[in-house]
């Protein structure tokens, strides 16, 4: 494993990725993230976003550039790397206990290490009493809640998610978010997270990188709102200035070309 020099936790050090047609799919995407750091990625469809997810998580490897995390290059997955999948994939025929500890199981964790971890993991998102239930007698927010409890109990340094929340309603999504925001205050943990709700990514971030429609970063805002967050600043002046930009960098692209073309009339 290759060691460099790195003042960030998290640096992707111009990182390109390719079909192999030659198509990029992500294109010299620079960036740095500090210890404890909530960074949003959000764009639009195919423009790379996930991929980013899966370079970090080392599931992809780039054509060109490099992600070092603490100065160590990032050649393949590793526990310091978890990851909330979109698709939840839970086993549902094992109990929530069983599926939180699969993954220490497999990793050769005694029985009674993996029953203790999982136990607090699952305590964690807010679960605790039903570790003996069945996968299938949960609702989908606490199915939500056991896929980041199996992750956070490999005590990942960063945590990665690809739309986690997104087939929730909308309450269920906001108390989610809640709960996130306080295991991240809770473990001190990094996360960065693709999301396609411009709300989401406001509410829960220190930092939104806004992705194009060629794999490149076209804008990284800071997002001033002070923490611990509050669900009220939601509908503050301050939160809806920050959507306003956000909805702004999201169609430059169609703009440029509308303005470029003319509008046809």
């Amino acid at each position: 494993m290759t060691v460099q020099k790195s003042a960030s936790l998290l640096e992707m050090d111009h990182i390109s990725v390719a079909y192999d047609d030659g198509r990029r799919v992500l294109d010299d995407i620079h960036l740095t993230i500090e210890q404890g750091e909530f960074v949003s990625i959000i764009g639009k469809s195919g423009c790379g976003k996930s991929t980013l997810l899966n370079v970090i998580a080392g599931y992809i490897r780039p054509k060109h550039g490099k992600v070092l995390v603490q100065g160590h290059e990032v050649n393949k997955p590793g526990p310091d790397r978890g990851f909330v999948f979109q698709d939840l994939a839970l086993f549902p025929w094992l109990s929530v206990l069983d599926n939180v500890s699969f993954g220490l199981r497999m990793a050769g964790v005694g029985k009674q290490e993996r029953h203790e971890r999982s136990r607090e993991a699952i305590r964690m998102v807010g679960l605790a009493g039903s570790e003996h239930k069945s996968i299938s007698d949960l609702s989908g927010g606490m199915k939500q809640r056991v896929a980041i409890a199996r992750t956070l109990v490999t005590k990942p340094n960063i945590l990665l998610m690809d739309e986690p929340f997104s087939a929730l309603d909308e309450q269920t999504r906001e108390s989610l978010q809640e709960e996130l925001l306080r295991i991240q205050k809770e473990t001190g943990m990094t996360v960065i997270l693709v999301t396609h709700s411009i709300d989401e990514a406001i509410y829960l971030s220190d930092r939104v990188a806004v992705f194009d429609d060629q794999g490149r970063i076209h804008n990284l805002i800071q997002i001033g709102l002070g923490k611990p967050r509050i669900p009220e600043i939601r509908v503050s002046s301050y939160f809806n200035e920050y959507k306003k930009q956000l909805m702004k960098d999201l169609r430059y692209d169609f703009q440029e070309e509308y303005e470029s073309q003319g509008s046809g009339i």
